[in-house]
């Protein structure tokens, strides 16, 4: 018992002192020159009700863990670095409890380089690289496109520049990720992302923020995206690989105003997929269009804060990929209408209590999902969706 006693007075010794002290005590490296911890832990009932042949209700408690270090390091440059629990999915960290309990994984969610060299006084500028959060900005409307879980792979640029004089401050974002690498092809699969934007200071404290964007994929067609989580609605060839090809605009904006102390957030997304166009592997009319507009009033933020939004969403069958895009709004992916509402309440500076609700249906009835049942010759599929999540989430 004696070695044990040893190293839990140790333990306990090291976390009576200040973590800088700590730090300099561990010292990890001469390069290291901060190293700050955070994560999140959210506990969720997620219950989906379906109809139609093939589709059958599902009730799932689910969890969600992520934690890790933001790592300061010389010459401006941060490594930032975070677990997260899942199944492997590229949208998504949540764990379902089953398996009698059985012992789950841990993920590298995250693992980047962010370099922000001081350029101007009136410009903030960041590069990354790696496995990275989104660089491009985004809204809760701009999950049409992009799931939030979603960490593309590769490089990211970003910058913002404030205006002298009329409140005005212009941005542009890049994103150049890897889709899939194949050993026996001589292409890998990439998408390229653009994005310029400003934000305008406009009166009674409001500020209205708009951006425009490009998300061109490249060889999407050649094979898979040898993804672990396959989204309902996108074409797919017998190989797997997408039948359409895949170049969506968007345009994107929120207008922040205030109802007395209380804030405003209008939000909405248009996009279009103008890579799509009649070919040899598409068959029907093209979907290609998608949108999604709604209001959050609040912010759940701070002890004693709430908040409740409305959004309506719709998404064409090949709008945009659907294997990025949101995977909450019925089964995920696209080829689907509806509704989404909330609302929080932050018992907690750190605690965050919320129910969310989906009410959603197919555009297309005739069209398949990924794991469902193909109707008959003249017959349509009822593929209504409704969804309801129950969160508990902590900031740490």
């Amino acid at each position: 018992m004696k070695p044990n006693c040893t190293v839990l007075a140790g333990l306990l010794a090291l976390t009576a002192v200040p973590a800088s002290a700590q730090l300099d005590k561990l010292k990890l490296s001469d390069t290291v020159q901060s190293i700050k911890f955070a994560g999140d832990l959210r506990l969720r009932n997620d219950v989906s009700a379906k109809r139609g042949a093939g589709q059958n209700n599902r009730g799932r408690l689910r969890y969600r863990l992520r934690f890790g270090p933001e790592i300061e390091l010389p010459e401006n440059l941060t490594a930032i670095i975070r677990l997260g629990s899942g199944t492997g999915e590229q949208v998504s960290t949540n764990q379902s409890y089953d398996n009698l309990g059985a012992q789950k994984a841990i993920w590298l969610d995250l693992m980047y380089l962010r370099w922000k060299p001081m350029l101007n006084d009136d410009a903030m500028t960041s590069l990354h690289a790696g496995r990275m959060q989104n660089p491009l900005w985004r809204t809760y409307s701009s999950d049409v496109v992009w799931d939030d879980d979603f960490n593309p792979e590769g490089f990211g640029e970003s910058i913002e520049w404030v205006l002298p004089g009329p409140d005005m401050s212009v941005f542009a974002n890049g994103l150049q990720a890897v889709a899939d690498e194949d050993s026996n092809s001589g292409k890998n699969q990439w998408v390229f992302s653009s994005q310029f934007g400003v934000e305008k200071t406009l009166p009674l404290e409001s500020r209205l923020r708009v951006a425009g964007a490009y998300h061109k994929w490249s060889d999407e067609n050649r094979s898979s995206f040898g993804q672990v989580t396959v989204q309902d609605g996108n074409r797919r060839l017998t190989n797997g690989s997408l039948a359409a090809r895949f170049g969506v605009g968007e345009v994107t904006g929120q207008l922040s105003s205030w109802i007395g102390s209380v804030p405003l957030a209008f939000q909405a997304t248009v996009i279009r997929n103008f890579g799509q166009v009649h070919n040899d592997n598409i068959q029907g009319p093209i979907g290609r269009d998608g949108y999604q507009a709604g209001l959050i009033i609040g912010s759940a933020k701070a002890k004693g804060q709430w908040e409740a939004a409305y959004f309506k969403k719709y998404s064409q069958i090949d709008s945009t990929v659907a294997d990025v895009a949101d995977s909450d709004f019925g089964d995920g992916g696209t080829n689907r209408v509806g509704h989404i509402a909330w609302i929080a309440y932050a018992p907690r500076d750190w605690m965050v209590l919320k129910v969310k609700g989906f009410v959603t249906d197919a555009l297309d009835r005739s069209f398949p999902t990924v794991a469902g049942v193909t109707p008959n010759a003249g017959t349509n599929l009822d593929k209504a969706i409704n969804r309801l999540q129950m969160d508990l989430s902590i900031k740490f």
